[in-house]
């Protein structure tokens, strides 16, 4: 019998191999705020010189803080490939892979040509990022638990076992260009006990070293020689999600992990890495995990759901006894290894820890240099926090998809101008319209009271406001028209002397958008989700121009800006309302608004206008 090829050994001229480097640019503290530019090139080397080149045809640049967006199915929700090819916010796309686990093989495998993950979904090599994970970071639905050589996933049509030899074959012949490790990460109901916490970590560390195991050919033809600011000196780029849940001891034993040099075996699986640390380019931070959030749906409600779902995990949940991890060796206690066991008045808190301090945990023993990914953020006041005390580098969209999704506009900016504050009647603003309310029936304004349409006139304005580029807001023709056969130049002579000029027009109406919504339009949908992701694009664009010294340039003014950040961040909190309570009134009314249809119409009606008669009775 043949044995099965290792996916590494397979021919590499196909495709080049592509790098992920990470620059700072300013930083003040280890945890405190901080712009980087992250650049992703496509590597060509020639064998007679041992010279590496990079194909800047190809080469994809954006500054941090910054977004990157989720998708289902490989496509993100409500857009077109031509609305992500055109969207400026759209920079990196997260491909979860579990949604293409139905069929076997699944249908992306069957791609064939350089580039197969990005040539199946149609996105662009000069403009985005794609990376591969294998579970959606934002869905918590109650899973089987995971052994140690697989890892559950959910498809449509149920639960599927990914091995972890599996998932390393699929990796290296779709070639993303980053691919987040497999953690082991408990998807069954709290409590969980230390032996599972530790298990939890083991099994990460070994998946981890399991997928930085070294081809038996690399991806180059030669060995690279060392490439200055290089953030892993392994072929592919990979994130690792920081385990240990909500125990701080649990953490800082997964980051020693990393870190801790390698002998014997485990140092001649990895060669020529000394360190799994060397080989990750990134850390990720999954924080819906870490509170236990509510279920998305289509899943099924949890039956022993708590109504505080934000104390879920607790440290006396994690860890009945932490003082079995608190015996490994770190950079704090050395090699000693009779460390005592945690008080019981802490081991026994039922108060969640702050979520900031958790991330510390992970960080404070590795190097500051790499990204920080943070998934499953609940609000921009959140994200200004992670950026100010964890000094957090991208976050997920998922909060401007799941606004769209209910028909809120998003509507906030950062840093505020001098004159505004809160509403005449001194309550908190939200942070957002929720267009389903018939107040906006008759609102013939556009989406954003903080950002203009391209085509309009800053002078209207009592301040200049940035302009927001989506397709609801600055909505553009095309520079030619779209030619079906050489005949269809002749109907367009006349009009052909617009220069390649683009010319906006005016931006979509909260009237309109409230009409498309209720009468089930997708375009609704698809224009809010591309003006909720510019919003985050330029929310990020206002904390890295401040930081940077408010004009782009590496020009600061030492802790003095980070100070000021600081308290930018407290004016945002006390101006816009962080309960996000826009979005519950705007679920509400997408829910009455589906039910407006389908079958049983007409009763349902009728049960609504009996009910608002005796009422008012």
């Amino acid at each position: 019998m043949g044995t099965t090829p290792d996916p590494g050994s397979r021919s590499q001229e196909d495709g080049d191999a592509r790098m992920l480097t990470f620059h700072l640019r300013k930083s003040w503290t280890r945890f405190g705020p901080r712009v980087g530019r992250i650049t992703l090139e496509a590597l060509r080397e020639e064998c007679t010189t041992t010279d590496i080149s990079t194909d800047e045809t190809s080469s994809v640049t954006f500054d941090t803080p910054n977004i990157f967006v989720g998708t289902s199915r490989g496509v993100v929700p409500h857009l077109s490939r031509d609305h992500c090819n055109s969207a400026d916010a759209i920079k990196w796309i997260n491909v979860p892979f579990e949604s293409f686990l139905e069929q076997s093989p699944p249908i992306p495998m069957l791609q064939k040509g350089p580039d197969p993950l990005r040539t199946f979904l149609g996105f662009d090599k000069r403009k985005h990022i794609v990376s591969l994970c294998l579970r959606d970071p934002t869905d918590t639905r109650e899973m089987p638990p995971n052994g140690n050589t697989y890892v559950s996933a959910l498809c449509m049509r149920g639960v599927r076992k990914m091995t972890i030899s599996d998932w390393r074959e699929y990796v290296y012949e779709l070639k993303p260009d980053v691919v987040f490790a497999l953690s082991d990460t408990p998807f069954t109901p709290p409590p969980y006990s230390q032996k599972r916490v530790t298990k939890s970590i083991e099994r990460s560390i070994s998946w981890l070293a399991d997928m930085l195991r070294p081809p038996k050919r690399s991806v180059l033809p030669c060995s690279p020689p060392p490439i200055p600011g290089r953030l892993s000196q392994h072929p592919l780029n990979v994130f690792v999600s920081m385990a240990g849940g909500t125990s701080i001891p649990a953490r800082e034993a997964f980051a020693y992990s990393l870190s801790e040099e390698l002998y014997g075996p485990d140092l001649e699986a990895v060669k020529p890495i000394k360190r799994l640390d060397d080989g990750v380019v990134g850390y990720s931070f999954d924080l819906a995990t870490l509170r236990g959030s509510v279920p998305k749906p289509p899943g099924p409600r949890r039956r022993n759901q708590p109504n505080d779902v934000f104390q879920r995990e607790s440290p006396n949940m994690l860890l009945q006894d932490a003082g079995k991890l608190l015996e490994v060796a770190t950079p704090e206690n050395g090699d000693v290894c009779n460390s005592p066991p945690l008080s019981s008045s802490i081991a026994e808190s039922s108060v969640f820890p702050d979520v900031a301090l958790l991330l510390q945990a992970s960080l404070r023993h590795l190097p500051e240099g790499k990204p920080r990914l943070v998934t499953g953020v609940r609000s921009p006041h959140e994200m200004l926090r992670l950026i100010r005390d964890v000094g957090a580098d991208i976050f997920d969209a998922d909060l401007a998809i799941a606004a769209a999704n209910v028909g809120v506009a998003l509507d906030f900016v950062f840093p505020l101008s001098p004159g505004h504050g809160a509403s005449e009647e001194g309550k908190k603003k939200d942070v957002g319209h929720n267009l389903y309310d018939d107040v906006y029936s008759r609102q013939y304004g556009r989406l954003s009271d903080c950002l203009a349409g391209a085509a309009e006139s800053q002078s209207q304005f009592p301040a200049p406001l940035p302009i927001c580029p989506c397709i609801a807001c600055s909505p553009c023709s095309p520079a030619s028209h779209i030619l079906h056969s050489k005949v269809d130049v002749r109907s367009y002579e006349e009009e052909m002397d617009r220069n390649g000029n683009v010319m906006y027009g005016l931006p979509r109406s909260r009237g309109y958008l409230h009409h498309l919504l209720h009468t089930h339009e997708m375009s609704a949908h698809a224009m809010l989700v591309a003006h909720n992701l510019a919003v985050l694009d330029k929310f990020l664009s206002g904390v890295r121009e401040l930081l940077l010294g408010g004009d782009g340039n590496d020009i600061g003014e030492g802790e003095d800006r980070a100070t000021r950040f600081a308290v930018e961040v407290n004016r945002f909190e006390d101006v816009y309302d962080e309960s996000m309570e826009v979005l519950r009134v705007a679920r509400k009314c997408w829910n009455e608004v589906d039910l407006a249809r389908g079958k049983g119409r007409l009763g349902r009606e009728k049960e609504r206008q009996a009910s608002i008669e005796a009422g008012s009775v």
